[in-house]
């Protein structure tokens, strides 16, 4: 077995190792910085050749971004190294809880499955719970003006993550620190969760946000089943009572708020912008 706590431990939280190297605070919110960068720009610039279907532009696009979402956007992502810090920190001090451990032969990797791939689900389901009662909470109408409404100023998202992110700051940390509530709760049920299961987790979660921000209907189903479709989303930014969700519409589903993406719904034919049918690179800010 290759335990890879001592590594975090070295390397994140200054606990001597061997001669591991400490990777500072400057570095490490750089290094989450950039890679999110990274992958934003990858979904919006390389998505165009795998050719997914557009989702045309059925509300108004947002094509300048105000002084007040250039501020909200900096201040959210700059909000993204801490919350994985934090994430990173309860996981190394929670070993009993999180697995940290890798199989190597003629270990069986049976375990490392069982920690790894079966918590998988239930943590986006779980996230998903809570992120759409914080959802529809704030599309109360005495709560809406104050704090959601600025995210519905978009009606057409294009720019991917920036667009995502573009939230009033105490939408955007409740709505991160979802992941981390959702952890934690299947760790009180009992439910042992392996470090690479939380970052493909969060990594997934990154993307899925980006591309619910794009105009290309990216889909995941597995066995005739929709997992995934970033139309659903582009509803929600047209039709704010519908699709709670961030990732899945499972809860749209059991609540009843679930509405399908129509490709006969009514297209405004001035509103489609050839710079955002595919990559929307000159949009972005």
């Amino acid at each position: 077995m290759l335990d890879l706590h001592p590594l975090a431990s070295a390397y994140l939280f200054n606990t001597p190792v061997a001669s591991l190297p400490h990777v500072t605070t400057l570095q490490f919110f750089l290094l989450i910085i950039s890679s999110l960068e990274l992958i934003n720009q990858s979904i919006l610039h390389l998505s165009p050749l795998l050719k997914p279907p557009v989702i045309p532009v059925r509300g108004k696009h947002l094509d300048a971004l105000s002084a007040k979402d250039v501020a909200f956007i900096i201040f959210n992502k700059l909000m993204i190294p801490p919350f994985v810090y934090l994430i990173t920190s309860y996981c190394h001090s929670n070993p009993s809880s999180i697995d940290w451990t890798l199989p190597s032969p003629p270990s069986s990797p049976l375990p490392f499955l069982h920690t790894f791939l079966l918590p998988l689900p239930l943590l986006f389901l779980t996230y998903d719970f809570f992120y759409s009662l914080l959802h529809r909470f704030l599309h109360i109408q005495a709560v809406y003006s104050y704090i959601h409404k600025h995210h519905h100023h978009q009606k057409a998202p294009s720019r991917g993550n920036s667009d995502a992110v573009n939230v009033h700051p105490f939408e955007f940390l409740a709505g991160e620190y979802c992941h981390w509530w959702a952890l934690f709760l299947l760790n009180c049920a009992g439910v042992r969760v392996h470090i690479l299961s939380v970052a493909t987790f969060m990594f997934l979660g990154g993307v899925l946000a980006t591309l619910n921000h794009t105009r290309w209907n990216a889909k995941v189903s597995l066995f005739g089943v929709t997992l995934f479709e970033a139309a659903s989303h582009d509803v929600h930014h047209r039709l704010p009572l519908t699709n709670y969700g961030q990732y899945i519409m499972f809860w749209d589903y059991v609540l009843g708020t679930y509405r399908p993406y129509d490709e006969a719904d009514r297209v405004n034919a001035s509103w489609q912008k050839p710079e955002i049918r595919g990559i929307v690179g000159k949009v972005a800010a």
